[in-house]
């Protein structure tokens, strides 16, 4: 896992409720957003701030279920679940009940070129987006003469407002500082004044930054991408609201677990850095060796591969008597080695002499990939369905797999709605994967419960009780899919189901697998240490 991903990981479980534990005794954030409300309908009816017609009301089903229903009469499930004390809320609920708490830039013409004055002890700052992006209020150089800013005043920013950059660069947030020059925002702004009875404002840039990919997949535009409209923001953008106390213990855990992962870093730079001067060459040459047997001596004690083979043919026919196999799945070809040294394939009646087929022990045997495994591919909800996207499931794209690693989290997780069409399809922890399309021959092993994309398959071989073959091909798949019948696609190369049912996989007794892959582990060790202290001097 790379430090962003690790990250990114801690985030979500904060912004979920599962970073620090809930505690009885805080106030509920319901209670927090009821004063609110009370204080929001007096100043309603003091007609010091008007109703909003757009305003949502959110409520929890008979299904123990929170829906949200719009002014427009139409009902969306929230598709994460509530943690105890905490609230679904929107931008309008943790802002300043005055008008103009959350406010977009003026409009261009408001603002002109026309009107900038040189900086001086009566003028005011015009606010850039370059300020929230640089995190400064040093950045710029616009200034306004008084008459100006008096005309332009409800855009004004005061110290603790927050800003928020809108075109282009989305997302980018700065905190007004104490002292700051008074000033405007322009066009390409949004300012926030935040309620800090309701929720922390460290809190709050940590919580924001969690929705900004939510914000730039709904931008507006086609050259210049732009926050979507200010009524988006307010009522289309729901979050999880924490009770005030439980915040402030988030920012202090999520402080602790940042500074570890800085340490983290400086070791996976080290790491990334160390693997980057690894012989490949030497790598490569280990596994070869090792997958012609060459490796660790064979052991004549070593229980014979017909063993094992005789093993996985009664659990297909297991299978396939219980209907999970067809009975395609119980075909077999037999490759054997010919007096002239040459392998040869018999299928059927048909005999065909395999080319370039390194030669191995006599212990061992070449078997065809679909032969020792069973394997599925993954599949991916379509995109217009938004409620088949949620927080329920993890969802692993080829992007999420750590090469010969595991995988702790995903950047996408699938709601329940979508269980049903893909209940067989979800790979327990420590299932076995590869990425067949783009990029090929990628494994992991999953540190969670998980569903995968359809360019990626859950592998599960057959008779292996204590996981030796697992994670025998885990060591070994990589290299045998770059001899696999790969064709060209519009973005690289990709295997099929048939290509990936053919691949040739050579086969040691159970127990020599088991010595291969600590033999291996132990020399990827010693040659990672030898080049770590290298590194070091």
């Amino acid at each position: 896992m790379t430090p962003e991903q690790l990250k990114a990981s801690i985030l979500q479980r904060a912004m979920e409720g599962k970073l620090v534990p809930q505690d009885p005794n805080d106030e509920p954030a319901s209670e927090l957003l009821k004063r609110i409300k009370a204080e929001k309908e007096k100043l309603i009816k003091e007609g010091k701030i008007k109703r909003d017609k757009n305003e949502t009301e959110i409520f929890r089903g008979d299904d123990g279920l929170h829906y949200e229903k719009f002014h427009d009469g139409s009902v969306k499930p929230f598709p994460k679940n509530v943690p105890d004390g905490w609230v679904i809320a929107h931008f309008p609920d943790i802002c300043e009940l005055a008008i103009g708490s959350i406010k977009r830039g003026p409009f261009g013409s408001s603002i002109t070129k026309s009107m900038f004055v040189p900086k001086s002890e009566n003028t005011f700052k015009v606010y850039e987006q370059g300020n929230a992006i640089r995190k400064t209020i040093d950045y710029g150089h616009y200034w306004l003469a008084e008459k100006d800013y008096i005309r332009v005043r409800g855009f004004e920013v005061i110290p603790g407002d927050i800003i928020i950059s809108c075109a282009g660069t989305i997302g980018e947030a700065f905190v007004i500082p104490e002292k700051a020059p008074k000033g405007v925002i322009n066009q390409a702004l949004l300012r926030l004044r935040i309620n800090e009875k309701v929720i922390d404002k460290e809190y709050f840039l940590l919580l924001f930054s969690s929705l900004v990919d939510t914000l730039k997949s709904n931008a507006v535009g086609s050259a210049i991408k732009n926050l979507a409209s200010v009524k988006f923001l307010k009522y289309e953008v729901p979050f999880l609201l924490p009770p005030l106390q439980e915040q402030k213990r988030i920012l202090k855990k999520i402080e602790i677990l940042f500074k570890k992962n800085e340490e983290y870093n400086k070791y996976y730079d080290q790491n990334i850095q160390i693997n980057s001067e690894f012989p490949e060459k030497l790598r490569k040459s280990i596994l070869q060796y090792a997958m012609q047997g060459k490796l660790v001596p064979q052991d004549s004690t070593d229980e014979p591969v017909e063993v094992l083979l005789d093993k996985i043919r009664e659990e297909k026919q297991r299978l396939f008597e219980e209907g999970k196999l067809k009975k395609k799945d119980l075909q077999e070809s037999i490759i054997y080695q010919g007096e002239d040294n040459s392998y040869y394939e018999k299928n059927n009646k048909e005999v065909l002499q395999l080319e370039n087929i390194p030669s191995i022990p006599e212990t061992w045997k070449y078997l065809r990939f679909h032969q020792i495994v069973n394997y599925y591919m993954g599949k991916t909800p379509p995109r217009s369905v938004s409620t088949y996207w949620g927080n329920d499931i993890p969802w692993v794209s080829i992007a999420d797999m750590v090469s010969n690693g595991t995988i702790h989290s995903t950047k996408e997780a699938l709601s329940n709605r979508f269980k049903a069409n893909i209940q067989e399809k979800i790979s327990p922890p420590n299932t076995l994967l590869m990425s067949f399309k783009l990029t090929v021959g990628k494994v992991s092993l999953l540190g969670i419960e998980a569903a995968h994309n359809e360019a990626i398959i859950s592998i599960f071989p057959y008779a292996d009780t204590k996981e030796i073959m697992k994670m025998y091909l885990f060591k070994f798949l990589p290299e045998i899919v770059k001899y696999g019948d790969a064709k060209e696609a519009i973005k690289g190369t990709t295997l099929n189901s048939k290509s990936i049912d053919a691949l040739l996989v050579p086969l040691p007794p159970m127990e020599e697998q088991k010595r291969i892959v600590a033999k291996i582990k132990k020399l990827d060790l010693s040659i990672t240490k030898l080049i770590y202290i290298k590194h070091k001097n």
